[in-house]
């Protein structure tokens, strides 16, 4: 490691930086993936399209759009791939993220999902994270793998199902 620190400098600036977090950033975290809009699907190859603006809450220290929020809507849209073509809830085995460039606030990004294989067991999806405006220009990338089992751990009928 290039710059260690003592432990009371780490624990110093890990208070300082917690203490700027809980003055800077909103006090609560809503749903990211409550406001998804469907922007494209195509059923036979398994591909969804889903648009979303994002918001301030979302901010890291630096401006932009936190990469767990990034995760969070690359995993349900992953997830709402897998479990459309699965007919059940598929609770998340696996999943990694890349994150290429930043994901400005306040923008309209759109999550572009590809399922590459959906099982008895289990689906394999990628998804791609770009601006609506400028699909060629990716901002993350990511892949996952679901549990498609019938008895999942999250059994019962899935939601547009109900």
């Amino acid at each position: 490691m290039s710059n260690q620190l003592t432990t009371e400098e780490m624990r110093r600036r890990t208070l300082a930086f917690l203490n700027y977090r809980a003055e800077e950033m909103p006090k609560a975290m809503p749903d990211p993936s409550a406001d998804l809009t469907l922007i494209d699907c195509d059923g036979p190859a398994g591909m969804l399209v889903l648009g979303y603006v994002t918001k301030p809450w979302m901010s890291n220290i630096w401006g932009v759009v936190h990469g767990g929020v990034t995760a969070t809507l690359v995993d349900t849209c992953m997830g709402i791939t897998c479990g459309v073509q699965c007919g059940v809830i598929t609770p998340t085995v696996s999943m990694t993220v890349n994150y290429a460039r930043p994901v400005p606030l306040d923008a309209r990004i759109e999550v572009r999902t590809r399922t590459v294989c959906c099982g008895s067991t289990s689906g394999q999806i990628y998804a791609e994270v770009y601006l609506a405006d400028r699909p060629e220009q990716l901002l993350a990338t990511a892949s996952g793998a679901y549990c498609t089992k019938k008895n999942n751990l999250f059994g019962g009928k899935a939601p547009w199902e109900e």
